[in-house]
């Protein structure tokens, strides 16, 4: 019975002193992870706000750690990491939604063109007297490189790239055929 009165208090002060070093192996792995996704080119560009998330965990971990809370270093740690790993699916998933609106983006652009250049020509035969005919046949032409330009980044596999010139190219056609309309019904009212 005199064995039991040292023997409780000594198991409390080892586990005190087992709780009292911080979780290296959890550490280890939350930032290894975390480096990992913070290199990954696709993370980086379609899953930021992920890496973010991992990012953050990993600087609260730190924070813990310095004040030595190592149960919340721990869940922290496991945050960090989960959310380094959801950065890798959330990139394959957010690569190939990127991919879809840029290959959907150029087919669009590739409809498009020929048939603002046909409106372009239908116009020159009125010469509607408020169309720059030489700034329209420009922002064709600029749509066309445009459009160059999105193909050969799809090609490249740069998806953001692909999709931003592709919207921007049919943003460009689309004001084109927009301003030969205004000014071919201009010119037509006039008449």
């Amino acid at each position: 019975m005199k064995c039991m009165k040292w023997i409780i208090p000594a198991i409390l002060v080892l586990s005190l002193f087992a709780c009292a070093k911080p979780p290296q192996a959890e550490i280890d792995a939350a930032k290894a992870q975390v480096a990992k996704a913070a290199q990954d080119p696709d993370v980086i560009a379609y899953a930021p706000e992920t890496l973010k998330r991992a990012e953050e965990a990993l600087g609260k971990m730190q924070a813990e750690l310095s004040a030595k809370h190592y149960d919340k270093v721990k869940a922290f740690a496991s945050e960090a990491q989960s959310a380094a790993i959801a950065a890798f699916a959330d990139a394959k998933t957010g690569k190939e939604r990127v991919k879809g609106q840029a290959e959907a983006l150029i087919a669009s652009v590739k409809k498009a063109l020929p048939d603002a250049e046909k409106t372009l020509a239908s116009a020159k035969r009125i010469k509607p007297a408020k169309l720059d005919l030489v700034a329209a046949s420009k922002g064709i032409a600029d749509a066309k490189a445009e459009l160059a330009g999105a193909e050969k980044a799809y090609a490249d596999g740069n998806y953001i790239v692909a999709r931003d010139q592709a919207q921007d190219a049919q943003t460009r056609i689309a004001d084109v055929v927009k301003r030969i309309s205004e000014a071919v019904q201009a010119a037509t009212r006039k008449k």
